[in-house]
């Protein structure tokens, strides 16, 4: 027993990994343990191999992927490679970063009981189990709901309680709350504190901002741009004495930690719109088989507005930003683009002047390379060749994907297929552009330099309209609209909305790390 204790539950040792060959591994010889009932948050630049470890860590890769690996992976002291096909997944429980791509069934029951029939649980026992565990993620009485209408958010927390039913030892989270509403968010990690607690689970955390995770994390692993760990230790170990390492790599720092916490307010000097308003939402309402989505909107966007729209989870916000870019029809009212109704706009002509960037970038890959990809929409509209090689090197440059010219876009990371979807929407300068949590899965370096992008595109007079739960980028918007309950319930400036406790709570908000730290100092 004491040996038992005294091993580690996983132990890593001189391991690489890549999809093609090891010359220049994502992995690098990367050698660490983690502990049972441990809870450890990974970090590191976007495309550093974080999410491409914790596949190989539970056994998928690199089988799954055809790739190739060296070095080894114990699990309780025995070869990874020696369990059987299944058998480490179970003990092993992995949130996938898109949870979409766990899911094989059509409704939220049927999903949980294809899980419970592969590990042999009695039909008897299955209602209970699954009503359990929906229970302990605040999903309770949706049984029947669908998976696809699902706000994503809410898929996150049914690919948790999958992974839940299995019993795991280990729990591996991939960016699990990027995805939801700000107060969703904190009580998914408490979420996981009771879990971790109550199982005595070891939990390994990706994600790019560690912020509230902090208080219930024993330990921080870094891995490098090149693939290798450079940082492993306890919280104020990391982030104060290896705080210029992890600035050198593009790591987000914890606000608490940095000097640089209110730096997004630097990004955005304040530009003002103009008034001529060049898109328009009049009484319009969306249903989606029978259920109102949205109801009775009025809203006009202005020439040069950077607008954030926020809400709890489900409350129909890319619903809205889908309609406004002409993606869905409303079911009563209109949408008029320069005064234009949308459905008599000619729809090349429309996608000239309007971009689009999906919540899950795969949405919109269509091509098999990264360069395929953003010449796609150059050649359509009959760009010279010099123009067309120019503008796509450019744009890798300037997003960092020159090193994957010729990678299939669904290969990328998630913070890579995240740039490379924004990357096709910036080929010319559109009137207005639609973004769907573009800031989800990029780490501190690209993310500075995606919002000096959208300062770029605001000063030559594109609109800019976010989807987000990053209440630090609301912050910096001329405008934020808030959704709740099928409506608009407030539209004004975002230091007004501040101010708004009660539409704060119901909305699911949370005031901005500037003015929490603020009134946390003043209480001092």
């Amino acid at each position: 027993m004491k040996q038992e204790q005294r091993r580690p539950l996983l132990l890593i040792e001189n391991f690489s990994f890549d999809y093609e060959s090891l010359d220049q591994p994502i992995i690098n010889r990367i050698q660490f343990s983690l502990n049972k009932n441990e809870t450890t948050i990974l970090m590191g630049s976007s495309g550093s191999g974080k999410s491409s470890l914790a596949l190989c860590l539970n056994g998928l890769y690199p089988d799954a992927v055809e790739g190739v690996s060296s070095g080894e992976i114990y699990y309780r002291g025995k070869n990874i490679r020696d369990f059987k096909k299944g058998e480490l997944n179970q003990e092993i429980g992995i949130v996938f970063q898109d949870p979409e791509s766990q899911f094989c069934m059509i409704t939220i029951e049927d999903e949980l009981a294809f899980t419970l029939e592969n590990i042999k649980t009695p039909p008897s026992e299955m209602a209970r189990r699954i009503s359990e565990v929906l229970k302990l993620v605040g999903m309770d009485g949706l049984q029947n709901r669908k998976i696809h209408e699902l706000s994503g958010g809410q898929k996150q927390k049914i690919a948790l309680a999958s992974v839940l039913l299995l019993e795991p030892n280990m729990l591996i989270l991939d960016e699990p709350t990027a995805n939801l509403d700000p107060v969703s968010s904190l009580e998914f990690i408490q979420l996981i504190k009771c879990v971790q607690e109550k199982h005595q689970l070891a939990v390994l955390i990706i994600e790019h901002q560690a912020d509230d995770w902090l208080d219930i994390v024993d330990r921080v692993l870094v891995m490098g741009r090149s693939g290798e760990l450079i940082a492993d230790g306890n919280v104020n170990s990391i982030f104060m004495e290896k705080k210029t390492l992890l600035e050198q790599e593009g790591v987000f720092l914890p606000k608490r930690f940095s000097n640089t916490a209110d730096s997004f307010r630097n990004f955005n000097h304040r530009i003002l719109p103009s008034e001529d308003v060049i898109l328009t939402v009049k009484d319009m309402s969306f249903y989606r088989k029978k259920q109102i989505i949205l109801n009775e909107i009025n809203l006009d966007i202005r020439s040069g507005e950077f607008i954030a729209i926020i809400g709890e989870n489900g409350a129909g916000k890319s619903t809205l930003l889908q309609l406004m870019a002409g993606l869905l029809t409303p079911f009563k009212g209109n949408i008029y683009f320069f005064d234009k109704p949308m459905e008599h706009w000619d729809q090349k002509e429309l996608r000239k002047r309007m971009g689009y960037v999906f919540q899950n970038p795969e949405h919109q890959f269509i091509t098999d390379t990264v360069l395929e990809e953003l010449t796609f929409g150059l050649k359509l509209n009959g760009y010279s060749e010099k123009k067309i090689n120019s503008t796509a090197t450019k744009l890798m440059r300037e997003f960092h994907l020159e090193k994957h010219r010729f990678s299939n876009p669904f290969s990328l990371s998630g913070g890579q297929k995240r740039r490379l979807s924004v990357a096709t929407m910036v080929d010319e300068t559109p009137d207005i552009l639609f973004f769907d949590e573009p800031t989800f899965g990029q780490d501190a370096r690209t993310t500075r330099e995606f919002m000096n992008m959208i300062e770029r595109l605001r000063e030559s007079g594109t609109t800019i309209v976010f989807v987000t739960h990053d209440m630090d980028i609301v912050d910096i918007t001329n405008r934020a609209i808030v959704l709740h309950k099928q409506n608009i319930v407030y539209n004004g400036e975002p230091e007004k909305l501040w101010q708004q406790e009660k539409i704060l709570k119901k909305a699911r908000l949370r005031l901005p790390y500037r003015i929490r730290n603020n009134h946390e100092e003043g209480a001092v």
